[in-house]
């Protein structure tokens, strides 16, 4: 594994704030959002908002943040690009801003546990570590826990990969989980018979879901009894 400082702190950074690092992400949140407003109706912008701010804060994924998505009525397409620009924007952030972020009360400590998760996540799949390129795209876009943006970035930088590999990584993978994910979830609702309610429709979604992460925790268990 190549060897590169963990915080992200060695591009001569002397500690003072780059407010352009630290708004740029943000503003182009915003510039999203309000070239949405265009062209959704009232009800499905403040919808797409608010999925969009789930997303951003645990322990909601993009396994839940689209489902509920595409049944309020967004397109398939524009939730899966929005999670996915969530993605780069917050990859985007934390190369930049990696040592601010660890400054920040409550918010530091918490970065810090992931930055655990990670290190945990590392040390039970060392194939990422030969891999690594390839690896963190799959982190990304699979729904490991604690898998995305922020979290994709300490192992990134675990790795010893450099700002622009681990920003490439998140997006691609934001990207291809995003999409398979709402492609997914399209062809199952177009399965699912015309005139169904709403919570019928939901129900047979958490059930899916429901299934996949019993498998899901079923394998990482059975990986640890191994190790």
């Amino acid at each position: 594994m190549r060897q590169i400082d963990v915080l992200w702190g060695d591009d001569g950074d002397d500690g003072r704030i780059n407010w352009l690092k630290v708004s740029v992400p943000l503003l182009l949140c915003g510039l999203f959002l309000a070239v949405m407003w265009f062209f959704l109706p009232a009800e499905q912008w403040l919808l797409l908002v608010g999925m969009m701010v789930a997303y951003i804060v645990p322990p909601l994924g993009r396994e839940t943040i689209i489902p509920v998505c595409i049944l309020c009525g967004i397109p398939w397409w524009l939730a899966a690009f929005a999670l996915a620009f969530l993605d780069f924007a917050g990859g985007l952030f934390m190369a930049w801003n990696f040592p601010l972020v660890l400054r920040i009360p409550r918010i530091g400590p918490w970065v810090s546990r992931f930055v655990a998760a990670g290190r945990t996540f590392l040390d039970r799949r060392p194939w990422l570590e030969r891999l690594y390129f390839v690896g963190l795209i799959a982190f990304v876009a699979l729904p490991f826990d604690g898998s995305g943006s922020i979290v994709g970035s300490v192992v990134g930088r675990m790795l010893g990969m450099t700002k622009t590999e681990v920003l490439s990584c998140i997006t691609i993978g934001g990207i291809i989980g995003s999409f398979a994910i709402a492609l997914g979830i399209d062809y199952i609702v177009n399965l699912i018979p015309e005139g169904t309610g709403f919570w019928v429709s939901l129900a047979v979604f958490l059930l899916i879901g429901t299934a996949l992460l019993v498998m899901y925790r079923s394998y990482s268990r059975k990986q640890e009894t191994n190790a």
